[in-house]
């Protein structure tokens, strides 16, 4: 109910942003294409606005493209000079809709795993924010706080994007940690292969991967990682909450000040969204849970501690 109560209070504050152009050409406006009304889309898009120099107005799918037959006629009507697609579902809209209007630039920000989108293939018009640290970030974090991490191994669909685990693997033996991959086709195969690789690895590496990410496969993992002495960490503060040892994340408190300048640019100097790409979020966080590390017989030390963003008890 609190969060229902205020997405509409950010609702109507959407609807006080300014309506009259800014920018450097008086033609310039941007849509803001919302997934749904969830409290952080809607909090994103008004420090968006508030970063960038002209119009902005805001769309809203509520869930479901077919909801509202008439949205993206009337998105598309005055010719956006960029599109701002937060979500999933409203990045993966924004690139249909466009697909035959490529000179319309679409700029995505909190799609997790936007790999699994295939949000850049086919078309040029599209750049990104990812939602994820990249695993070099994660490693290297991983390797200050406990030091002597040598083996980390995760589990991953077979379908799940292999940019990643190529990612990873380099910055794995560029920091010397051994990367063990396994790939499972349901996700019923992921407490078996846990099991099967729990015994050769230091650390666990838990992934925003649809197939292994599941409510079942985290409510399970979270005991399993104590009773083996293992540390478990991932890509969202959710789990450091749940009592896995540690998470690395994005600060999504600056992506919509990075993605403004970043639309500033394609709009008002010209740089071609395929020539962005994927940007990688400007700000990290770090979540620890020091009960965990109790339980797990590792003791963190005071430098170590520092570097974490906030420390859970």
């Amino acid at each position: 109910m609190l969060k229902n109560k205020l997405a509409h209070i950010l609702f109507l504050l959407l609807m006080l942003l300014p309506t009259g152009a800014h920018g450097r050409n008086n033609n310039d406006w941007i849509a803001v294409l919302l997934s749904d009304s969830d409290p952080v889309y809607v909090s994103q898009t008004l420090v968006f606005a508030d970063s960038v120099d002209m119009e902005v107005r805001t769309f809203n799918l509520h869930g479901d493209i077919q909801k509202d037959p008439t949205l993206k006629e009337r998105l598309l009507a005055d010719h956006p000079s960029l599109i701002f697609a937060l979500g999933a579902k409203a990045a993966f809209t924004a690139k249909l809709w466009t697909r035959n209007r490529q000179d319309i630039p679409v700029l995505f920000a909190m799609v997790i795993n936007w790999q699994q989108y295939h949000l850049l293939e086919g078309q040029t018009n599209l750049a990104g924010i990812s939602s994820e640290v990249n695993p070099g970030n994660q490693f290297l974090s991983l390797s200050m706080l406990i030091p002597g991490i040598n083996k980390v191994g995760v589990i991953v669909g077979k379908d799940f994007s292999a940019h990643i685990i190529d990612q990873a693997s380099q910055a794995a033996t560029m920091l010397g940690i051994e990367l063990i991959v396994r790939r499972i086709d349901s996700s019923p195969d992921y407490q078996r292969t846990y099991r099967e690789l729990a015994g050769q690895v230091d650390s666990i590496w838990v992934l925003n991967d649809p197939l292994t990410y599941t409510i079942d496969n985290l409510d399970w993992l979270e005991e399993r990682c104590i009773k083996d002495k293992q540390v478990c960490f991932g890509q969202r503060r959710n789990l450091a909450e749940l009592g896995f040892m540690l998470s690395v994340q994005a600060d999504m408190g600056n992506i919509a000040a990075q993605a403004a300048s970043m639309a500033i640019n394609i709009i008002q100097r010209g740089q071609r969204p395929a020539d962005i790409g994927i940007m990688e979020p400007l700000g990290v966080k770090i979540s620890v849970n020091r009960s965990t590390a109790e339980s797990l017989g590792i003791e963190l030390s005071s430098e170590a501690l520092a570097l974490a963003t906030e420390v859970l008890d």
